[in-house]
């Protein structure tokens, strides 16, 4: 069994124990570890386990490649000689956009047991190149740069509570993870199917970040580390947006706009509320953000601004407000498109709750406490 003493005598394996990120976090937790058996995730799981990082293992068998049933039984068998938990969840087949369906699947499987087990931290085995293979993908669609960082830790907001994702190979560029398994004589699969440049990723990793990385791994991990602390204080304000869970209605925001990351934040919304925004409509919305109001909805979600309050949420149908609230939601200033939602909140008894949380916006110079009765 790889203890840390004995990876420390080797040279290379002391410089990669050196860059792996937010150990201490990990330290007591309780974590899971995303497991394919591949070379990233196979490498660290022998580096969590000589540091002694206690984990679970999960891994999702997708049923697309020959050798999937292998490398579901490499994670039993590793899990099972470690005294670990293993769960496999195999996924009906994916026969539209497997990139996106793929990871939807494998995300609610992850925060079904998180929530399950009360696991408090997901580590992935993202690296150097997937980190560089990301800033180049969300740089030539055109996006914020906010979303052109892979942060190596932050909090998540699931639709079943919160947990943190922890990312300690980020630093780490895959050639030296391939040296780590290699001089230390440990097994791994190769996916071939990161070789089919059909994917997007794929043709960006072959073509661009690889490439890259070969020749400017020291001068790239700089300017991605500089680019993530230029992002703390906006990856901050995004980790304390979170939706808004009043049962039976369905998830919806309501907040304050942070100047400094607006988009950002409405882009966040919408996703969680189901629609990835177009950039057509992330530039819509920035020339509309410099008003002091608008009323808009992209798909079935509506976006609203009233001053720097920000409503976002699914689209009703539409139906009549009695005159008396309407009147009433006039004079407390709520948006147009949001008095539908609130009025379906109040037939089901839960406008105050609603009213609780403008009220929690409002400045406090403002006198009296909204009142739905």
């Amino acid at each position: 069994m790889m203890c840390l003493a004995v990876c420390l005598e080797n040279k290379n394996n002391r410089a990669l124990f050196e860059e792996l990120q937010d150990l201490e976090r990990l330290k007591g937790e309780r974590n899971l570890l995303a497991f394919s058996a591949g070379v990233d995730s196979t490498a660290l799981y022998f580096l969590l386990r000589a540091c002694g990082i206690p984990f679970d293992v999960v891994i999702v068998d997708y049923g697309i490649r020959v050798q999937s049933s292998l490398e579901v039984s490499r994670a039993k068998l590793l899990s099972f000689l470690d005294r670990r938990q293993c769960y496999v969840r195999e996924i009906p087949k994916i026969t539209t956009d497997f990139e996106n369906n793929a990871r939807k699947a494998r995300y609610e499987f992850f925060e079904e047991l998180i929530v399950r087990f009360g696991y408090t931290h997901l580590i992935l085995a993202h690296q150097l190149n997937d980190a560089l293979e990301w800033f180049l993908m969300q740089f030539c669609k055109g996006t914020s740069g906010h979303y052109l960082q892979m942060p190596s830790c932050y909090k998540k907001q699931g639709l079943s509570g919160e947990y943190y994702i922890v990312r300690p190979l980020l630093r780490v560029s895959r050639n030296r993870i391939l040296r780590f398994l290699q001089e230390n004589e440990i097994f791994y699969f190769e996916d071939f199917s990161n070789a089919n440049t059909d994917f997007l990723r794929n043709d960006f990793r072959m073509h661009f970040s690889n490439p890259l990385l070969a020749r400017f791994e020291k001068g790239i991990l700089f300017s991605l580390e500089n680019l993530c602390n230029g992002q703390e204080r906006i990856l901050k304000d995004m980790n304390a947006l979170t939706p808004l869970r009043i049962l039976p209605l369905p998830l919806f925001f309501i907040f304050k706009l942070e100047p400094l990351c607006a988009l950002e934040q409405i882009d966040r919304a919408c996703k969680i509320c189901g629609v990835l925004l177009s950039r057509k409509q992330k530039l819509n919305i920035t020339g509309l953000l410099g008003q002091q109001k608008f009323s808009i909805s992209q798909g079935k979600v509506a976006i609203e601004k009233n001053n720097q309050e920000i409503f976002v949420f699914p689209v009703c149908a539409k139906e009549a407000i009695p005159k008396i609230w309407r009147e009433k939601y006039r004079l407390l200033r709520i948006p147009n498109k949001f008095r539908i939602f609130l009025e379906t909140a109040r037939k089901l008894g839960k406008a105050q709750e609603i009213f609780d949380r403008i009220q929690d916006l409002r400045s406090e110079n403002e006198k009296g406490v909204i009142d739905s009765r």
